[in-house]
């Protein structure tokens, strides 16, 4: 821009500014005046959050043994009623599949192994009952030859009958040894194959019991509604979903709450007790009003992604306005911490703060006049004025003044 533009442009905004400070009201200054009146203040809070069902139960991941991340196969459609007993929701089960192929495999082999070991312990204990019996025919005759008549039996072969009939009392001994060793070595091996089938068996039927309990039944009558995770968004089928992990609630719909939440500085200010009023996201012409029932005063992060600190709050429903009211619905709403009757109101936006404390402009006869004023308690859109300015007063706001 020349030097000679620039001129003019500042010679118009002078003319302009002279005309504005000569000019008593414009039209459009009619339209931004505001008027100091009295009445009543409400001081509030924001608060924010989702409207719960009170009865409500909740539905998730079932315990199953050695198992803690599932996939999720079905999931009852959202918002419709179910009878106490129907599959609300189901996890994949080809894993738990895999295991049972592997276990009944396993039950069959060892009660295979099994069966094949008791009948070889049968023969075994035939065979040697055989040849303890043998042992003992061989004693018995040798008794016979040793316990003959010294003059009747030469010397000598009554001799080798004694020697014989010795023999023979340790072989039958050690034949009856040895084949209790032998039995109580195949009872031991038919218990440890048996215990194995026998465990394999349990862990089959565990299995099944758990493939089984992936579909989840409705624990009550209700309607369903899917729960909404910290990020704001909601399980479908194919998500995974941790082990004690809430996916769905059959819930009543015959009493609600709300459960909202509010900035960290504000904690001091609510109480219970306290009213508050919520609009509804999807219907913000209609206001629910409630009282605070109960608050934590531990401070969280609001979310994964927001760091902002918030605290919990459950809010209490006392009139839901003609809204009907269904879990999972957003609100916005203020919570009413203090309320100032009879007190002089100005719209905060007409406060100018300067060097010397706040200020308002006064519309006058001779135009807009700068009045010092006191000030009190405030909230999102008005605040008290203890002094300075008289119920009536007309001011302006202060981005008027700042043009």
């Amino acid at each position: 821009m020349s030097r000679g533009d620039r001129l003019k442009a500042l010679l118009v905004a002078l003319l302009v500014a002279l005309l504005a400070g000569c000019a008593p009201v414009q039209a459009a200054g009619d339209a931004e005046d505001l008027v100091v009146r009295r009445g009543a203040m409400l001081v509030t809070v924001d608060v924010s959050g989702t409207i719960r069902a009170v009865d409500a139960d909740s539905v998730g991941p079932p315990p199953v043994p050695d198992t803690w991340n599932y996939k999720i196969a079905m999931m009852a459609e959202e918002g419709i009623e179910v009878d106490v007993g129907a599959p609300v929701l189901a996890f994949d089960t080809s894993e738990l599949q895999r295991r049972l192929d592997e276990k009944v495999s396993e039950r069959d082999a060892a009660a295979v192994e099994l069966e094949l070991k008791i009948a070889a312990a049968r023969v075994a204990r035939q065979d040697e009952a055989l040849a303890v019996a043998a042992a003992e025919a061989e004693r018995r005759k040798a008794r016979v030859k040793a316990d003959a008549p010294e003059g009747i039996t030469a010397v000598i072969e009554l001799e080798k009958a004694r020697h014989d009939l010795a023999l023979a009392e340790v072989k039958v001994g050690y034949l009856t040894r040895k084949s209790k060793a032998a039995a109580r070595r195949d009872a031991a091996e038919i218990a440890a194959w048996r215990s194995k089938r026998d465990r394999a068996l349990a862990r089959v039927q565990q299995i099944e019991a758990a493939i089984d309990q992936m579909t989840v039944l409705a624990p009550r009558a209700g309607t369903v509604i899917h729960t909404t995770e910290s990020d704001g968004k909601k399980k479908q089928v194919g998500d995974n979903a941790w082990r004690a992990e809430t996916v769905i609630e059959v819930v009543s719909l015959d009493e609600m709450r709300a459960e909202g939440e509010i900035d960290e500085v504000d904690i001091a200010r609510v109480a219970a007790l306290q009213a508050v009023s919520l609009r509804l996201d999807a219907q913000r012409d209609l206001e629910v009003r409630g009282k605070v029932e109960r608050i934590s005063h531990s401070v969280q992060r609001a979310s994964q992604v927001n760091p902002l600190k918030i605290a919990k709050l459950d809010v209490a429903i006392v009139e839901a306005g003609g809204v009907k009211l269904r879990p999972g619905m957003r609100f916005r709403g203020k919570i009413e911490t203090a309320r100032h009757d009879d007190v002089l109101l100005l719209p905060l936006d007409a406060v100018v703060p300067t060097a010397n404390g706040p200020q308002v402009y006064v519309r006058g006869a001779n135009g807009p006049e700068a009045v010092a004023v006191e000030l009190g308690v405030r909230n999102t859109e008005t605040i008290v004025v203890l002094a300075g300015v008289d119920e009536g007063d007309v001011v302006l706001r202060a981005q008027e003044v700042a043009q």
